[in-house]
């Protein structure tokens, strides 16, 4: 198997099988990320994906999740990705080809083209959306815009498309977020992904976000802060969808079945957020700087 750079996947996708079909990713200039440094964008050679898929047909010919592996597959063309999900259902034919997308590859392709490639096997698709609030999605370099989420994510749901997308808490900074995540629901309200993957900002040392957290710039959220823009958000979500936030960085990992389940999760984290001492605070967030200097 052929794999350049870290193999980046959701961790609801740890059970698939891994295809390399870019490396790096198209963007690259989100100020907290720092995954694909080193790794410019490219496509990875015909030869060496199918190469890797009798590979992987050999030892898992029925395997039901395929990974396309890479920043934003979804951002080649149509007629690429069309060769490769042929590829992909040659060696796997019962697989579900999942994959990441941003936001501004949706803007990019029409629904009709989306259709096209969800019948080939394109049927699930990963976009980190961040966050529904502009002056965030400004400050930390993401090249779109709220409205942008919304007419892209839109286009998928036309096109009949699968979709996930990924909320990243406490990119607001202190103070932010409680508003920030009511900005993140009303937009989301307008929506209808399957599952949210909500995980939650871990500084990164290396990134232009860490520069400006050590120059004093961004000031990082408490964790009182994290557990309420989370409680926040799910408090002025109305629209069913499954929220998934057993993520690494989180200190409260739950999932929950949403609108029937708020009220619930709503309370534990209202628990959370109660419960929440100093001398906590401080281990929660001596775990997570410790986990990311590594």
């Amino acid at each position: 198997m052929h794999y350049n750079g870290p193999v980046i996947r959701p961790q609801t996708d740890a059970d698939s099988v891994f295809i390399e079909v870019t490396v790096g990713c198209t963007h690259d200039s989100c100020t907290f990320c720092n995954f694909y440094d080193g790794y410019p964008f490219r496509v990875a050679p015909l030869e060496q994906v199918e190469a890797d898929l009798k590979e992987a047909a050999q030892y898992n010919p029925h395997a039901k999740k395929v990974w396309a592996s890479g920043g934003n597959p979804y951002a080649l063309s149509t007629e690429k990705l069309a060769v490769l999900a042929k590829l992909f259902k040659k060696y796997l034919p019962e697989g579900r080809i999942s994959t990441y997308a941003r936001v501004d590859d949706l803007l990019r392709r029409s629904v009709e083209d989306m259709r096209y490639l969800k019948q080939l096997g394109f049927e699930d698709i990963v976009v980190g959306i961040e966050s529904g609030d502009d002056e965030v999605l400004t400050h930390t370099k993401k090249g779109y815009t709220a409205a942008d989420i919304l007419e892209g994510c839109k286009k998928l749901e036309q096109a009949g498309v699968d979709y996930r997308v990924i909320y990243l808490g406490g990119l607001a900074g202190h103070g932010k977020a409680h508003e920030s995540a009511k900005k993140s629901a009303a937009l989301l309200n307008q929506l209808h992904p399957y599952l949210m993957i909500l995980t939650t900002l871990a500084i990164l040392p290396g990134t232009e976000l860490y520069d400006e957290w050590h120059a004093g710039i961004f000031q990082e959220v408490t964790e009182r802060e994290r557990l309420d823009e989370f409680r926040t958000l799910l408090a002025n979500m109305n629209n069913e969808i499954v929220v998934f936030s057993a993520t690494s960085t989180n200190s409260m990992p739950f999932v929950v079945h949403m609108p029937f389940e708020k009220a619930e999760i709503v309370q534990k984290l209202d628990a959370a957020i109660d419960s929440m001492t100093d001398e906590k605070e401080a281990r929660i967030v001596e775990s997570r700087h410790r986990m990311t200097s590594v």
